[in-house]
């Protein structure tokens, strides 16, 4: 799978206000950091020609494990694409690769335990202040290391098109299609800028309960639809051109036609049900959901056939479905305020108020809160 060969990446000013990074540091770096750089940058001929970096899979696959070859080598660090666990990068880049005055702040992965307010100041100025080295090669050795740990072990798909700038700080990730899309190279970059905000394992948890996969992993913010479509039969393509023309009837028939096609493909089933939703052919809408619950279930999911069924007063199934969201993830507090309001509609009052504590004392975004304190007064 990859972007089609005649795809030409468009990127707004805002976009390119991106490849802007924190100061770069040539020199001053310790004897076995300077080692390391200088073998990426050896290591990084094969890959850094006239046309730019190289974006082929095989090659980012083979780029991942030279890295974490060097990796052992310099530093004798157990590197591994087979570890499972994400902490293992914050891991090593903590110990390893970030400024040496803010390596004390940290005991492994995490912030140490125990430091005054005073001591936390002073990191926090060192960390305004870092330097980032200034070598090409460490951003894109790490990247397509990270990349491709996040598709041995998240769920994502290399969909990177040429030219690849690995400098760069986009956002950590930006939906497209029923999807998220993920900058491997930006998040790798900003985790040795600010080790503290940027937490690798941390970042690589948060996108699987509210989209499905796979994620794709892109070079630029402006390739994000056409690296999802890519991942869709030709058919979605036509649909999204059908709706733009406002015929609804086309656009469904064609995303019918690709679920045949991909029955399999979660992001075609996701695009089917939200065209069928609008053109509210509810018996489509069912089978969608369903047939995705079914290969993958899913929290957002589960809360959308949750409100599906309540708009035929189906409470039973209703609150059914946004139990299972809520079991999925425990943090889904739109699912827990719905779920209030269906159970306040059965007589369940102090089921309701119980949902809607938690919901107040959970510190969900200011809307979540607002409405949950509106039910609250109503149920008293």
């Amino acid at each position: 799978m990859s972007i089609r060969m005649d795809y030409v990446r468009l990127e707004s000013e805002q976009d390119k206000q991106f490849y802007s990074t924190p100061p770069l540091q040539a020199e001053g770096w310790s004897e076995q950091v300077t080692l390391f750089l200088d073998k990426l940058r050896e290591e990084s001929a094969a890959f850094h020609t006239v046309g730019g970096w190289a974006v082929s899979t095989p090659e980012l696959q083979r780029a991942a494990e030279i890295f974490a070859r060097v990796v052992r080598e310099v530093f004798d660090a157990p590197l591994s694409l087979e570890d499972e666990d994400a902490l293992h990068l914050d891991v090593f880049l903590n110990w390893h690769l970030i400024a040496e005055e803010v390596r004390p702040l940290f005991d492994g992965a995490r912030v140490r335990e125990g430091l005054s307010d005073a001591q936390y100041q002073e990191f926090a100025e060192r960390i305004s202040a870092i330097s980032i080295p200034a070598e090409e090669a460490l951003y894109y050795f790490l990247g397509a290391y990270w990349g491709e740990w996040l598709v041995r072990h998240r769920g994502a798909v290399w969909m990177l098109h040429a030219p690849l700038k690995p400098l760069q700080a986009f956002p950590d990730m930006i939906t497209s299609n029923g999807t998220v899309c993920l900058h491997p190279f930006s998040q790798v970059l900003k985790k040795i800028a600010d080790p503290v905000g940027d937490n690798l394992a941390y970042k690589s948890g948060v996108f699987h309960n509210e989209y499905v996969p796979p994620y794709p992993l892109i070079a630029s913010m402006a390739d994000r639809h056409e690296a999802t479509l890519a991942l869709m039969p030709e058919e979605v393509r036509l649909a999204q051109q059908a709706t733009q023309q406002g015929d609804a009837a086309t656009a469904l028939t064609l995303l019918q036609k690709a679920s045949e096609r991909a029955a399999d493909n979660l992001l075609v089933l996701i695009q089917l049900q939200q065209t069928a939703w609008q053109a509210q052919e509810w018996e489509v809408v069912h089978q969608a959901l369903t047939s995705l619950l079914r290969q993958h279930p899913h929290a957002r999911s589960f809360y959308n056939l949750g409100v599906f069924y309540a708009q035929f007063d189906l409470f039973d199934e209703a609150v059914e479905c946004m139990r299972q969201a809520i079991l999925l993830n425990p943090h889904y507090g739109r699912a827990k305020l719905t779920m209030a309001a269906l159970v306040a509609e059965q007589g369940e009052i102090p089921v309701a108020k119980a949902l809607l504590e938690q919901v107040l004392n959970e510190g969900y975004d200011s809307a979540i809160q607002e409405e949950a304190q509106r039910l609250m007064l109503e149920l008293q």
